[in-house]
C-alpha cells in the first residue's frame, strides 16, 4: 500500500504545471495558446520569461526525480523505483489540473534518469548535445530518450529498470503524437509530430500559427 501512496504521490507532484503557472503569473497567457503550445520550460523561454526558464526547468526536473529519490530512500526495489517514474511522465504529460493535457514530459524523465538510471541520462545528455550542435534537437532528444532503455540493458541494471524506461519514452512519444488536441487524421501531421514533435516541419512556421489564431 505503501509503494502505491509513493506513486500516486508522485504523479500528482509532477502533475503540477509549473510552467503553465508561471506563464499565468508573468504574462497572464494559457501556454497551450502560445508559442508551440507546450507546457514546458522551452515554451516559457518563448512565451512568457527567458529568465525563468531555468528555474522552471529545475523545477521540472526535480518533479521527475522526487518519486524515484523517495522510493530508493524508503528502500523500495527497482519495479517500485521505474513505476514512481513513470508515473511522474504521465502526471505531468496528462495533468489532472490541466484537463489531462500538459507538457511532452523531457525534463521530467531526466529527473527520473538521474534518480534511477546515471548511464541512460549519460547518454542522454550527449545525444541531446549533439541534435543542439545539428540543429536538429526534437529528432536527437528523441533518439536519446529511445536509447535509454537499451543503455540501462547494456549497463546490466535491473529488468525493472529497463521496462521502465521503455515506458517512459512511450509515454514521451505517445504525447508527441497525440500533443493536446488528440491524434491527427493527417497521416503528414502524424509524422512530422513523431520526427519533428510540432505540426510543421520549420519551427518558425508552427510558432508563429500561434500569433496569427490569437
Amino acid at each position: 500500500m505503501r509503494a502505491i501512496g509513493i506513486v500516486l504521490a508522485s504523479y500528482l507532484t509532477a502533475a503540477i504545471p509549473v510552467a503553465y503557472l508561471t506563464a499565468k503569473v508573468l504574462r497572464g497567457i494559457d501556454l497551450r495558446e502560445h508559442g508551440s503550445g507546450n507546457v514546458g520550460a522551452s515554451n516559457v523561454w518563448q512565451s512568457a520569461s527567458k529568465v525563468a526558464v531555468v528555474p522552471v526547468g529545475l523545477a521540472e526536473i526535480g518533479q521527475g526525480l522526487a518519486g524515484p529519490a523517495v522510493a530508493i530512500a524508503g528502500g523500495y526495489g527497482p519495479a517500485t523505483q521505474a513505476a514512481v517514474g513513470v508515473a511522474a511522465i504521465a502526471g505531468h504529460n496528462w495533468s489532472p489540473f490541466l484537463g489531462f493535457t500538459g507538457g511532452r514530459g523531457v525534463a521530467h524523465a531526466i529527473g527520473v534518469m538521474l534518480a534511477i538510471s546515471r548511464p541512460a541520462l549519460g547518454v542522454f545528455i550527449v545525444i541531446s548535445l549533439i541534435g543542439v550542435w545539428l540543429k536538429a534537437i526534437p529528432q536527437f532528444v528523441g533518439l536519446g530518450i529511445l536509447a535509454a532503455p537499451a543503455v540501462a540493458k547494456f549497463a546490466r541494471q535491473p529488468g525493472e529498470i529497463v521496462v521502465g524506461l521503455s515506458a517512459v519514452a512511450a509515454l514521451i512519444f505517445a504525447k508527441r503524437l497525440l500533443a493536446n488536441d488528440g491524434l491527427p487524421r493527417d497521416p503528414t501531421v502524424l509524422l512530422t509530430r513523431l520526427v519533428h514533435d510540432r505540426d510543421a516541419r520549420e519551427r518558425d512556421t508552427w510558432v508563429a500559427r500561434a500569433a496569427t489564431q490569437s
